[in-house]
């Protein structure tokens, strides 16, 4: 694919991924968490009722020790969009897209708590408006790793309120149409 004719504005191109890199990237993004991630993740987390309110005692941590990371190859196309760019800011028509780097996916999966929001659900990209770009790696995808790709708001990340904006990385990134049109549309 040739990435320089997809996008229709260009705001920020990054160096594209050297071999090396990406190799290290594709064999380490799903791995188990880490005890150091775990306990950042848990010690983020903090009872959101006052003392005082009636939800307080009802609280319970999550636990990320239960998470897990879907174990699927991330789809070629992507990859090959990483060598190309190895994120960046790009846009077509009303679409737009920050993409995260390879260095970036993990830690914006896990900040994010996907893993507890949308278990199967692997997010490489945000709109500039607080949407995610989201792989549904439920169970999905084809002979060529492609996968169903979703849309959810950070403030309310869940398969009941994301929707399907492309079936695969290629038609998402041709595709015009803001993502908070079609999510409020």
């Amino acid at each position: 694919m040739n990435w320089n004719n997809v996008f229709s504005t260009c705001y920020q191109k990054q160096p594209g991924l050297p071999a090396q890199e990406l190799q290290c990237f594709t064999e380490s993004w799903h791995l188990p968490l880490s005890e150091a991630e775990k306990q950042e993740i848990t010690g983020r987390q903090r009872n959101p009722f006052p003392a005082a309110h009636p939800l307080h005692a009802q609280y319970t941590p999550f636990d990320p020790g239960l998470w897990s990371i879907p174990q699927k190859g991330l789809p070629p196309s992507y990859l090959d969009f990483l060598r190309y760019s190895d994120g960046g800011e790009f846009g077509n028509g009303g679409r737009y897209f920050q993409f995260f780097s390879a260095g970036e996916l993990r830690s914006m999966l896990l900040a994010y708590e996907f893993p507890e929001y949308m278990p199967g659900a692997v997010p490489f990209a945000m709109d500039g408006s607080g949407n995610h770009y989201i792989w549904d790696m439920r169970g999905y995808g084809d002979k060529d790793q492609e996968y169903p790709i979703l849309v959810s708001h950070s403030g309310s990340l869940g398969y009941e309120d994301s929707i399907v904006v492309a079936r695969s990385f290629p038609e998402l990134c041709r595709g015009t149409t803001a993502v908070d049109d079609e999510l409020n549309g």
